[in-house]
């Protein structure tokens, strides 16, 4: 049964440099075993090599015609999902913040205008009604800004770290 792997992964990174250069020496360049170079290689398994492992299996790849590393390639595009996750993220906090202003703005105003003597009740409903709605919009910005905290998991959905 052929497993599946998930695209930027790290395990299909080095199941790509297992099928060029084999299991034994992606073992030996690593110093670690079959089995563990095999595990790397399963999505549905928690571990990776250190560094200068990955490292190691990269420059045997490429020694063995392959024209990039998989491992490096595999953490950039990981690292550019996660940053355009961030940006996206930004955009969205700061498209909030504009609308944000504007409806309090506008509650502030027709709040002013409520406390002026002989202010109408129909007025103070409008003031109530704008208020009511630059309320509405503080949850979303909220959650915009919690969004921003390290450990969200930006990129976890592209990256397959669905923990």
């Amino acid at each position: 049964m052929t497993k599946l792997r998930t695209p930027l992964s790290f395990s299909r990174a080095i199941t790509t440099i297992a099928a060029a250069i084999g299991w034994e020496p992606a073992a030996k360049v690593t110093g670690r075993s079959v089995r563990t170079v095999r595990h790397w290689s399963e999505s549905d398994r928690h571990g990776t090599p250190t560094l200068d492992q990955a490292l190691a299996l990269d420059r045997a790849f490429i020694a063995a015609g392959g024209d990039h590393g998989p491992i490096l390639s595999s953490y950039g595009l990981q690292l550019d999902v996660a940053l355009v996750d961030a940006v996206a993220c930004r955009t969205a906090l700061a498209e909030d913040i504009a609308a944000t202003t504007r409806e309090t703005g506008d509650a502030i105003s027709h709040c002013i205008q409520a406390l002026h003597p002989g202010a109408t009740p129909a007025q103070i409903y409008r003031a109530i009604a704008e208020t009511e709605e630059a309320d509405a919009l503080f949850p979303r910005l909220l959650g915009r800004l919690k969004a921003l905290l390290p450990g969200t998991g930006a990129g976890r959905e592209a990256t397959g770290e669905m923990r």
